[in-house]
């Protein structure tokens, strides 16, 4: 009885843990910008930034479609900010072109910020901020322009 009670319990949690409804998340940063783009983009850069490196800014790009995407992701593990809505941007630019962005107050990411350039050099941006119990610190970030074509 107690063998069938324990394999009972384990199948259970286990359950819990493969529907999602469980305390364990198999979803990482890179996979949630995956989703917020689309399921044909694949990551090609990525960056962290924030004081505990809480957030991820991520480029990508679909074959299919021809695009860049870019998402700017908060970290699960990145304490009262994650599910917390604070300044968060993403943002992408041709070289030559201007800035396309979405900045402002998130929970979990900004973004998706979508641009094609064909044959043109492309970088992407992240604005993140932190707020202390004393001070406000942002964080920004700007690559370079690489990812041509």
């Amino acid at each position: 009885m107690r063998i069938a009670r324990a394999a009972a319990i384990v199948v259970a949690a286990f359950a819990l843990l493969v529907t999602g409804t469980g305390v364990a998340s198999a979803s990482t940063p890179a996979q949630k910008a995956v989703s917020a783009c689309g399921s044909s983009y694949y990551v090609q850069r990525q960056y962290s930034l924030g004081l505990g490196q809480n957030v991820t800014v991520f480029l990508l790009y679909s074959s299919s479609t021809g695009n860049n995407c870019v998402v700017t992701v908060k970290h699960e593990n990145a304490g009262a900010y994650y599910g917390t809505a604070t300044g968060l941007g993403a943002g992408i630019q041709a070289e030559g072109g201007s800035l396309k962005k979405d900045d402002n107050d998130y929970k979990y990411h900004a973004g998706p910020v979508y641009l094609n350039a064909p044959g043109k050099c492309v970088r992407f941006w992240a604005h993140y901020q932190e707020i202390g119990a004393s001070s406000i610190r942002d964080w920004y970030h700007t690559s370079t322009y690489s990812n041509c074509g």
